[in-house]
């Protein structure tokens, strides 16, 4: 057994800390996916046969509201006890999203 004990409350927070994470990233992945099929369609950029369907609108959409949704998780979420942290680092956490979804889906 180690010799760190971990209080329950201590413990809970950590896993919610962890499922936050873990949804964060399903959402940028979803995220990403929307955005690269707004900017070309479904069949590609190339059209295949049912025409070039762009809508940047949407790809401007799809990267804010990943940022949006990663930030609104780490704040409301109880993870720490201090709500200016969670604030901070929900900001962290957006910009970090903004940029991961941006990035891939240039990519």
């Amino acid at each position: 057994m180690s010799g760190i004990a971990v209080a329950t409350g201590d413990r809970r927070r950590l896993l919610h800390l962890l499922w936050i994470a873990v949804v964060a990233v399903l959402i940028d992945l979803q995220s990403i996916l929307g955005a690269k099929i707004s900017r070309c369609g479904v069949s590609g950029c190339s059209g295949g046969g049912f025409g070039l369907s762009a809508d940047p609108g949407a790809v401007v959409a799809f990267i804010v509201g990943a940022g949006l949704v990663t930030a609104a998780l780490v704040i409301f979420v109880p993870w720490h006890r201090s709500r200016r942290v969670r604030v901070v680092v929900g900001a962290l956490g957006a910009v970090a999203s903004w940029a991961f979804v941006a990035l891939q889906y240039a990519a």
